[in-house]
Parts: structure tokens; C-alpha cells; sequence
């Protein structure tokens, strides 16, 4: 009887190829999505999540700041949950 080898592990995306955001970005990120709730001016959204990025163009409804979610109006009735864990841009 011989011995069958294992066929190589394959490699998990791991969160370490997510953007790293300095300490000035980040809190330029809150300030940004700070004032576009309290005015709820449109803003376009840039995520990174699972080695992708997205955008998402709409208007902040609300955020929860426990839960670090923010829900996001994308238009026709359409709304989106999005982590601020996963935010790398907002303009």
C-alpha cells in the first residue's frame, strides 16, 4: 500500500490585503460620513470586503454607532447595510 499525498492547502484571502488606514484617514472617514447624516447630502461610499471593492452612491439614513452600521438610501426604496468596518473611502 502507498502512501497518497495531500494535495496543497489552497490560501485564504485573509484581512490583512484590506487597505490600512491611517489614524488622520480614519477620523477624516467619520468626519465625512458624520456631516453627510447631519445634512443628508448625497455621497458615494467605497467599501472593501472579501478582496473586493464596491461603491454605493445615496444618501446616509441613519448609523448606529454600537453596531458600527450605517444604513445607506441607494434610491428607488432601496436601502443597504454597511459596516463602517469596511468603509476605506467616502466622497
Amino acid at each position: 500500500m502507498t502512501a497518497v499525498p495531500k494535495p496543497p492547502k489552497t490560501k485564504k484571502r485573509s484581512a490583512s490585503n484590506k487597505p490600512n488606514l491611517t489614524e488622520d484617514r480614519l477620523v477624516e472617514l467619520s468626519e465625512k460620513l458624520g456631516e453627510a447624516l447631519e445634512f443628508k447630502n448625497e455621497v458615494t461610499i467605497t467599501t472593501y470586503n472579501r478582496g473586493k471593492y464596491e461603491k454605493f452612491t445615496g444618501v446616509i439614513q441613519s448609523a448606529n454607532p454600537e453596531t458600527k452600521m450605517i444604513t445607506f438610501d441607494v434610491g428607488n426604496y432601496q436601502y443597504h447595510k454597511i459596516s463602517a468596518n469596511i468603509i476605506v473611502d467616502v466622497e
